[in-house]
């Protein structure tokens, strides 16, 4: 199985956080990596994904995640990408993987989707989120695929892209699902907690450890102890970028004790 990998960064400090050397680290395992960062992000950082990388970018540009993967795919082309036996969209909105992923991968293969991802939205129209989405080759090379991807503007929001891009693919005949789908209308990512306890979600998203997210407010110990003990993934990386990224240290404290790390 080939694989590629188009990983969308970014960082207001122009950054590469550990939690995200360790994701791109893991998925250079199962998938060739190329990263888009959104900024200006000097050498030095970007030599920690060097290891785990085919190529890396940086450029400051008002590109959102779907502006960074519309970027990659336009450098490398289809020709390129319709090689592979799947192409993997990936960002640095979550903490993982929080299981093996060459596990994670076999058991969604198994299930024959043409396009897939790790959680789903039933809030408004069901779309799959594009934290980690994956497609087949068939998919890949698809013209109205192609299409979508060259009317992308680039600083289109991520929740727009997704609840297009999941119907138009269904009406071309694919059939798209989740790892984790609940059939609730619900968005998962709203229960963290119950998405490892029940699920064995292999993510878990960064803004849920924000005391801010109104959506789980409370459930950071909780969430500290189940990452703990249902899983291998180090917390420390978590707790590193609470402390670190985007935030004065005092508060990246609060927040960490909040967050029971």
């Amino acid at each position: 199985m080939r694989r590629i990998c188009l990983f969308a960064g970014y960082d207001k400090e122009n950054k590469i956080q550990d939690y995200v050397v360790y994701l791109i680290k893991e998925l250079s395992k199962i998938s060739e990596v190329y990263f888009m960062g959104n900024g200006r992000f000097p050498p030095d950082e970007l030599f920690k994904i060097a290891p785990y990388t085919q190529m890396f970018y940086s450029q400051r540009m008002p590109l959102k995640d779907f502006g960074c993967w519309q970027y990659l795919i336009a450098k490398l082309g289809w020709e390129k990408l319709e090689k592979y036996d799947e192409l993997i969209l990936c960002n640095d909105s979550v903490y993982g993987p929080l299981y093996n992923l060459e596990d994670f991968f076999r058991s969604m293969e198994r299930k024959g989707y043409d396009f897939w991802s790790a959680t789903s939205d039933y809030e408004s129209n069901f779309h799959l989120h594009s934290y980690c989405m994956v497609f087949t080759q068939d998919v890949v090379k698809n013209a109205q695929f192609h299409k979508f991807w060259r009317s992308v503007p680039f600083a289109y929001d991520a929740d727009n892209c997704e609840r297009e891009l999941t119907p138009l693919l269904t009406e071309q005949g694919f059939i798209g699902n989740s790892y984790i789908r609940t059939f609730k209308q619900e968005n998962v990512l709203h229960n963290p907690v119950q998405m490892l306890q029940e699920h064995k979600a292999p993510f878990v998203k960064v803004k849920s450890f924000l005391p801010e997210n109104e959506y789980t407010a409370g459930t950071g110990i909780e969430l500290r102890h189940q990452l703990r003990t249902r899983t291998d993934y180090d917390t420390a990386l978590i707790q590193k970028h609470i402390n670190m990224a985007h935030l004065p240290q005092t508060v990246g404290q609060k927040i960490a004790r909040f967050a029971g790390l």
